[in-house]
């Protein structure tokens, strides 16, 4: 079988996924993306593919079937819609969007031109993760009543690039996206939002957002969720809790996934606490040493992409649940802002999607 044919569209973040791709059977990277003309050159050079600094060359190459974005947070939409328009699948990192403006277009551009397209959640596809999904598959915790999940982290110095210095980082989307994400995985849609939240000094000296919050969340069950974000206070010792954690708890047992330390750690009723430990898995995960970059996860959800696209079907997390995150970031951020309570499939509503919340309701 012919191998599938990858292009990459920003080389901060997306050198993770140039990385990933290399020795894959499945995929060939063929050409990479970026404003930064030299930087570009060097990494064609590097991975023997071609560039360019120009997405429109991605979109009307015929050797290329997936192009995957790792641009800067509001530019995700343009460059979904160039791309879908040119009848390519495509991979999008997270926050999918900062807003649902775009969000009909895109489903009715997807639907129209047979693409496919997977957010990149990487979360999803890390060891831990992975294992605590396989075990919930199995019905290992039973009937499922809360799921906690959190990302943590000491930004108080700021992020690299100009997006995320001066006031253009909001840590309800660049943050709270991947614990969201994984209290929906096992929750299904969100139903409502309650949330609150407080600004760090750090923050505030840059004129930056709210950047420690906590959210309930419900599903239209009553099944209860709960995420955290900390980004302008100190990192907990390591010991204590994970930089990225979500726990399953459940009638018959309760199931918890770290990050980056690859422990998972259940309590089933009849057999007691286990854990497991894939840390020999550290080297191949994060090959540009300690974990800054996510090259494991984003190759793992590059061969779901691939699978996905030969079976035909939709991967995981696809538009629809994308498009959902966004919405429930949405209904977090303005909790924290008005102080009530926000139903999630109104704010759907109110941009053109309520159909879909209609659909994924019933």
């Amino acid at each position: 079988m012919s191998k599938l044919g990858l292009g990459v569209l920003g080389l901060g973040e997306g050198i993770s996924l140039v990385r990933g791709a290399k020795g894959s059977e499945r995929w060939e990277l063929r050409s990479v993306c970026d404003l930064d003309e030299d930087l570009a050159r060097r990494t064609a050079d590097s991975y023997r593919c071609s560039w360019t600094t120009d997405l429109g060359e991605l979109c009307t190459n015929d050797r290329i079937d997936c192009i995957a974005i790792y641009t800067p947070d509001p530019l995700h939409a343009e460059h979904l819609t160039q791309i879908m328009a040119a009848g390519k699948h495509a991979i999008c990192t997270k926050p999918l969007l900062t807003d649902l403006s775009s969000g009909p277009d895109l489903l009715a551009a997807s639907e129209r031109c047979g693409v496919r397209l997977l957010v990149g959640q990487s979360s999803r596809f890390f060891p831990s993760f992975q294992r605590q999904r396989a075990d919930f598959e199995s019905g290992v915790p039973g009937t499922v009543r809360s799921v906690e999940a959190h990302y943590n982290g000491d930004k108080r110095r700021g992020t690299s690039g100009r997006w995320g210095k001066k006031g253009g980082n909001d840590w309800v989307f660049t943050g709270l996206s991947h614990p969201v994400d994984l209290v929906q995985w096992y929750l299904g849609p969100i139903a409502s939002v309650s949330a609150v939240g407080v600004t760090s000094t750090a923050s505030a000296d840059r004129d930056g957002p709210t950047d420690v919050m906590h959210a309930l969340l419900t599903n239209h069950t009553g099944a209860v969720g709960r995420v955290s974000g900390s980004y302008g206070t100190v990192h907990s010792h390591p010991d204590a809790d994970p930089m990225i954690g979500c726990t399953v708890r459940g009638e018959a047992g309760t199931l918890t996934a770290r990050y980056p330390d690859f422990r998972y750690l259940r309590n089933v009723d009849g057999s007691g606490a286990e854990s497991w430990n894939d840390s020999s898995s550290h080297a191949s995960y994060f090959p540009f040493g300690g974990s800054m970059h996510h090259v494991g996860e984003f190759r793992n959800y590059l061969e779901a992409m691939g699978r996905a696209i030969e079976e035909g079907i939709d991967p995981r997390p696809n538009l629809v649940d994308g498009l959902w995150v966004v919405a429930t970031l949405i209904s977090i951020r303005r909790s924290i802002d008005v102080g009530c309570i926000i139903n999630v499939p109104e704010v759907l509503a109110e941009s053109g999607l309520g159909e879909l919340a209609r659909e994924v309701s019933r």
